[in-house]
């Protein structure tokens, strides 16, 4: 946002018929209220390698402290409303401005409404203020604070008119979300590898190769790093299969594949009642910002681990005899 002597704050909302900014699922033809008021804007200019927005900390501006809380739940569009200690109506409520929130009610309106022509004044102020965020980025608005007074019997006044800016707008970077990336990923629910075992019927024999193998496949999950949306990908890097016999796993990069075309197995020497097999899978990370084309790496690994249903194992023992087998 250009820096000027005085600045025009805007603040565009979609309300409904309380006034308060709602997120909802459903387009539906929400009231317009754009507030514009001619004064000295102040924003906190965070240092060149500082998260934007102090993310994990609390950042002050003009004299507030903003939560955590209150940067996530406007990064995606919402809103943020804080009650007093005490309880009681919220009296403070925060919200994320942006100049192209009018592209919402393209084709909604008569082009000669008030509604419209808000819109149309709004671009026109506002051309070129706008952040241009290079494609892996993510546009954040600026971050605007209302207040409102709480009468004596409780009953909530009205919000005050125009939003005291916060923060500035910004563009959020993967570097920006990689510590966050790195916590989420290593508490993510990656679903384990699944096991083969050939042969398939819960036994096997000593001194015959027990065929073993997966089914290797990356999984993209959808969620949210500090209110922004990513996907994070988890790709297989390694397998250590433990066969429950008292032998050292078997680490590997390979993932099998079944009979005859199979590249692991292991040999039982000594018959059991019951084994089982037990497969740990390493998998590595990325993510990126839901809707921009690059993956960026996770910092570190993580880990699932499966198991394969019982298995009994046999000892085969030859005999000779003198009678013919019957068919």
């Amino acid at each position: 946002m250009n820096r000027l002597g005085t600045s025009l704050a805007l603040a565009i909302l979609l309300t409904d018929g309380l006034g308060v900014a709602r997120g909802t699922g459903h387009l539906h033809r929400p009231s317009f209220e754009l507030v514009m008021s001619a004064r000295p804007a102040t924003f906190l200019n965070a240092a060149p390698d500082d998260p934007p927005g102090g993310f994990g900390h609390r950042e002050q501006a003009s004299g507030q402290e903003i939560s955590v809380e209150a940067w996530q739940d406007t990064a995606a569009g919402g809103t943020h409303e804080v009650a007093p200690s005490a309880g009681g109506p919220a009296t403070e409520r925060y919200f994320r401005s942006t100049q192209k929130l009018c592209d919402l009610f393209d084709g909604l309106d008569d082009p000669t409404s008030d509604l419209s022509q808000g819109c149309a004044d709004s671009e026109r102020l506002l051309e070129g203020e706008r952040l241009e965020c290079e494609a892996d980025s993510y546009y954040l608005g600026a971050l605007y604070r209302q207040t409102r007074e709480i009468g004596a019997d409780g009953t909530p006044g009205a919000w005050s008119a125009s939003g005291e800016p916060v923060a500035d707008q910004s563009c959020v970077t993967p570097a920006d979300l990689a510590g966050e990336a790195e916590r989420a990923f290593a508490t993510l629910a990656i679903a384990p590898s699944p096991i083969v075992v050939q042969p398939p019927d819960g036994w096997t024999l000593v001194n015959v190769p027990t065929i073993t193998y997966t089914q290797p496949g990356t999984q993209t999950l959808d969620t949210t790093l500090l209110g922004i949306p990513v996907q994070i990908r988890a790709t297989p890097r390694s397998y250590a299969w433990d066969y429950g016999d008292g032998a050292n796993p078997l680490t590997t990069t390979d993932p099998g594949a079944a009979y005859p075309h199979h590249t692991i197995a292991h040999t039982y020497d000594q018959p059991a009642d019951q084994v089982q097999i037990t497969l740990t899978t390493t998998w590595s990370g990325q993510f990126r910002i839901t809707g921009t084309p690059t993956w960026t790496d996770v910092t570190g690994t993580a880990a699932t681990t499966s198991a394969a249903d019982p298995l009994r194992v046999y000892e085969a023992r030859s005999r000779l005899v003198t009678d013919n087998l019957s068919d």
